[in-house]
């Protein structure tokens, strides 16, 4: 008797078409959460997950109950069981479409870019018929429901992703009503993603339909200002003045857009990277305290900053595990954890030696692959960073840990606003546009719980004992006035790292690309061009 779970939309079990009955909740819940995760779950975790309020023994107790209750109600046993385990009979269930999709996204991610396809995105974007779990809640379950709700944003992000990669395929093709489809339908499902509004008014455009393009300009101007109080951004205004010069930008090769996401699985977990530019040397682009791989290019400056990253090194930028595209996780990712997925992210791609640009929080995992694989590394350049964030008596510069708990717990309650953005950057603090750009991107990226996750682990992560073992070239920037990670963290990196080149920068912005930008990339252009296997820049 195999049967189908789709779980896009509201959850159900299906058998030769016809729906069966499945009147409990948590029932539904538990076949979900198996399903999804694709092995044997404990019997403590689950009891956990479905009967928070309840103790222990009671937990599983219930559990026991609903396994039993719907094998009577179904008359087939959907679950493989064990005394401390329980998953989901695969002989019994033979599909779901939420796995089935999250698979063929991975198999199209994991093709060679000369071998890609889009059969596996097709079939795909067939299968997303409505958000995950539409409808289903368990409010009384605040474990399942935060899943819930990360599995959900990570599938219609990868949907999003492949209605993209459709598009810009087919108008490759010529075929533009097909590649309009797709676009639109991406568009539907985020009416507020500006760079489909942009895809949309390209396509309109070479497709010689100037006035279309232009009727996609002027709703997505409203839809911005009307949701979010914005006007669009310089690139959607500068793309209105081209078609409007008759100059149809090429809308199978966006310039300006990123490359699609591919993905590795490190210690079984999924990390998401792109890989772009060209040049004699790779650059790894280790990001901050969170990232989405999609916000790198929603924001003016910095596309503009790692685009101009392209034109130096071929790049790779990543999420780490537990934000942005890559999967969740229910632990604080040590520098240790992302050292080794970067490894996966290298090897995956036959990659033998980096140049690490370790910026905020991702230096610590830079400064441990440098230390620990000195033979991948070719040379370091950090940027407003530190060894680590706790005052000792011999680190006085560090953070008093009732101030550190205190600025996590101001950021956290700020979650899903522009968070703390007046210590970020200074001079975007009143700019609105900017500022719900780094709301929105915040939401994208994690959830408070994840971030809460990852100042856990900077709050314990200690890497002074490795800076003597490094010795590659190392170039440290570090802005003087920097408010969230003060200079004096720059500066005792300089002083214990043997071949270090310390650039103290004016200005009080901790983000890279704001302020004056264009100083940082003269400084890593410079250093660059100095490396083995480069030739001076002219």
């Amino acid at each position: 008797m195999a049967l189908k779970l789709f779980l896009f939309g509201y959850p159900r079990l299906e058998h030769g078409g016809h729906s069966l009955p499945l009147k409990l909740r948590k029932g539904l819940a538990l076949a979900t959460y198996l399903a999804m995760a694709g092995k044997p779950v404990g019997r403590d975790l689950l009891a956990e997950l479905l009967w928070p309020e309840a103790p222990a023994g009671e937990g599983r107790a219930s559990l026991r109950r609903t396994l039993h209750r719907l094998q009577r109600q179904l008359g087939i046993n959907l679950f493989v069981t064990t005394s401390e385990t329980v998953a989901l009979a695969p002989a019994v269930v033979a599909s779901t479409d939420a796995v089935v999709f999250r698979s063929l996204l991975e198999r199209h991610a994991s093709r060679a870019p000369a071998g890609q396809t889009v059969t596996e995105l097709r079939q795909a974007s067939s299968l997303y018929r409505d958000d995950f779990l539409l409808g289903f809640t368990l409010p009384e379950c605040q474990d399942f429901a935060d899943w819930q709700a990360r599995v959900s944003e990570e599938l219609r992000q990868g949907f999003g992703e492949a209605l993209t990669q459709l598009a810009q395929a087919a108008a490759a093709g010529s075929d533009y009503e097909a590649a309009l489809t797709y676009a639109q339908r991406r568009l539907t499902l985020d009416p507020l993603h500006e760079p489909t509004h942009r895809l949309l008014m390209r396509l309109h455009a070479e497709a010689g339909h100037p006035a279309a393009a232009f009727r996609v300009y002027d709703e997505c101007r409203v839809t911005l200002m009307r949701e979010l109080g914005i006007s669009p951004q310089e690139r959607t205004e500068s793309l209105r003045r081209t078609i409007a010069e008759g100059a149809y930008p090429t809308a199978s090769v966006p310039t300006s857009e990123p490359t699609p996401v591919r993905y590795v699985v490190s210690d079984g977990i999924h990390v998401a990277y792109r890989l772009y530019g060209e040049g004699p040397l790779t650059l790894v682009a280790l990001p901050g305290f969170v990232s989405h791989l999609d916000f790198y290019w929603d924001q003016p400056e910095l596309a503009r900053f790692m685009q101009t990253l392209g034109h130096m090194a071929r790049v790779v930028c990543f999420d780490k595990r537990g934000v942005g595209l890559s999967d969740r996780i229910d632990y604080a990712a040590t520098p240790q954890h992302t050292a080794r997925d970067l490894l996966a992210i290298l090897d995956a791609e036959s990659i033998e030696r980096v140049v690490l640009l370790g910026v905020s929080e991702g230096g610590p995992a830079a400064l441990t692959l440098a230390a620990t694989a000195p033979e991948r590394v070719t040379a370091l350049v950090l940027y407003g960073t530190l060894a680590r964030a706790l005052r000792t008596p011999d680190y006085p510069w560090g953070y008093p840990p009732e101030h550190y708990d205190a600025q996590v717990e101001a950021l956290i309650d700020d979650w899903g606003g522009p968070a703390c953005i007046e210590r970020f950057a200074p001079g975007w603090a009143l700019d609105v546009e900017r500022r719900a750009w780094w709301a929105r991107a915040l939401r994208l990226a994690a959830s408070p719980r994840t971030v809460k996750q990852v100042f856990e682990a900077l709050k314990s992560t200690d890497v002074r004992p490795l800076l003597a073992r490094i010795d590659c070239p190392t170039l440290i920037l570090h802005r003087h006035g920097d408010q969230a990670v003060p200079v004096e963290h720059g500066r005792f990196l300089a002083r214990q790292m043997p071949h270090a080149q310390w650039v103290e920068l004016p200005g009080e912005d901790h983000w890279w690309w704001v302020g004056d930008a264009g100083s940082i990339l003269h400084h890593l252009d410079v250093f660059l061009s100095t490396l083995p296997g480069t030739l001076p820049n002219t």
